[in-house]
């Protein structure tokens, strides 16, 4: 599953204390998850095993301990340093948390943890309906896959635990995401050139921004 593009993105209704709360909170354990075997289910490569445990990683024990460590990191910690990287939109805005993320060629792993820092995210919504993180790749272009055809799952999210399923509405998620996916399509600069830039004015909350590290 490694070296294709991965995206992430939700909108889950949230009071601004509650996203400071979460910004603030340690990610939670594999617990979260009901069903982590399923992270994979509806995808081109349904059947394969997730890695949760990096066993796959056990010849690199430095790639293993740096994943680890971003375990133990806040959701602030974890934003503010991809941030720092560009095309990340983290940010309360109009009663709710909005995240959109994407990660051009890069390995499963940091979406897994990604996966996990949303996952913890139910317990300061503002009210109890499981609320869907979709997460999909392959594409290069960073925008919504346009039908229900496309390479799509979904983490959906309650206040004391996340599921994985393939079984949910494409037109629900659409209308509920566009308006997310197009402020980050908006962020991007010169998105035709060959390496296209990224203004993080709108798309950054300011609690982030306060964090992300200096350029050295």
């Amino acid at each position: 599953m490694g070296g294709r593009s991965y995206m992430l993105a939700t909108r889950m209704p949230m009071s601004r204390e509650g996203f400071d709360g979460w910004l603030a909170a340690p990610l939670p354990d594999l617990g979260v998850l009901a069903n982590p075997g399923e992270l994979w289910h509806g995808w081109a490569a349904e059947g394969a095993t997730p890695d949760w445990e990096l066993t796959a990683l056990a010849g690199s024990p430095a790639a293993v301990t740096s994943l680890r460590a971003d375990r133990t990191r806040t959701p602030l910690e974890l934003l503010a340093a991809r941030a720092a990287q560009g095309f990340t939109l983290a940010r309360h805005h109009d009663g709710a948390l909005e995240v959109y993320l994407y990660d051009y060629h890069a390995h499963t792993y940091g979406t897994l943890t990604d996966l996990l820092m949303l996952a913890g995210a139910g317990r300061f919504a503002d009210d109890d309906a499981e609320a869907p993180v979709v997460y999909w790749g392959g594409d290069v272009h960073p925008g919504l896959p346009f039908d229900g055809g496309s390479v799509l799952s979904v983490l959906l999210v309650g206040r004391t635990s996340a599921r994985f399923t393939a079984a949910y509405s494409f037109a629900a998620l659409a209308e509920r995401l566009r308006p997310v996916e197009e402020a980050f399509l908006g962020a991007v600069v010169d998105p035709d050139g060959e390496d296209p830039s990224w203004d993080s004015a709108e798309v950054l909350d300011p609690a982030v921004r306060a964090r992300v590290p200096a350029a050295g």
